[in-house]
């Protein structure tokens, strides 16, 4: 497997962004993580100490139960990770001419330049199309269900 620091580097997109940076290392984000253990072990003492199950069955922690959930401060701060990561990757002109290309294309849609899954005047839409007996919309249509 190639590895992805020099593949940016060898195509000119310049180093690749570290998901450490942007996951750990700002100084919110180490609040943060060190705040989500503090929660759920709170969260988990309210089981023996009343006075925390005071909190825990208040609004306020469900609030906060949304708020220190692991898989979204995970992704929360991984949102600018992915922002640099999408910038960092190189466009090239030779891909987007791949899809102008017209006998690519011609296929993929029907006479009413829907794609031909959609097209109702494409036979390839199967019961969609108007000439389909099972369409509502043909002469011929019985409804089997009555």
């Amino acid at each position: 497997m190639p590895d992805v620091d020099h593949m940016y580097e060898a195509q000119g997109g310049g180093d690749a962004p570290n998901i450490g940076d942007f996951v750990w290392r700002p100084r919110y984000a180490k609040l943060w993580w060190a705040a989500v253990p503090i929660y759920w072990l709170g969260m988990a003492g309210s089981l023996r100490f009343s006075f925390l199950a005071q909190f825990y069955d208040s609004a306020l922690a469900g609030f906060l139960t949304v708020f220190f959930f692991p898989p979204l401060v995970s992704l929360i701060l991984g949102f600018g990770f992915l922002r640099k990561w999408l910038e960092a990757i190189p466009q090239s002109g030779e891909q987007s001419q791949a899809f102008d290309d017209s006998c690519f294309m011609s296929d993929r849609f029907g006479p009413s330049g829907m794609p031909c899954e959609f097209d109702p005047l494409d036979a390839r839409s199967g019961a969609l199309w108007v000439g389909n007996t099972l369409n509502p919309l043909n002469a011929g249509y019985i409804n089997r269900a009555s």
